[in-house]
C-alpha cells in the first residue's frame, strides 16, 4: 500500500498532466470549433483545476 504522501504526489502528477492537456487545447485553434458555452465552461474548469493543483502543491510542501 502506498503512503499518504505517495498518493498525494500521484494525485498531483495526474492533475498536472490533465491540466496541461486542457491548457494546450484551450490555446489551440481547435477550441474555436466548440460551442461558446462549452468553451467558457472549459476555462472555468481549467481555473478550478489550477486552484486545486496549487492546493496540492502547498500540502506537499508542508509534509
Amino acid at each position: 500500500m502506498n503512503t499518504f504522501k505517495e498518493r498525494l504526489v500521484l494525485e498531483h502528477d495526474q492533475l498536472e498532466e490533465k491540466l496541461n492537456k486542457l491548457d494546450d487545447f484551450l490555446k489551440s485553434e481547435k477550441v474555436v470549433s466548440i460551442e461558446s458555452v462549452q468553451r467558457t465552461l472549459l476555462h472555468i474548469q481549467a481555473t478550478s483545476m489550477n486552484t486545486y493543483l496549487t492546493c496540492l502543491k502547498e500540502r506537499l510542501l508542508r509534509l
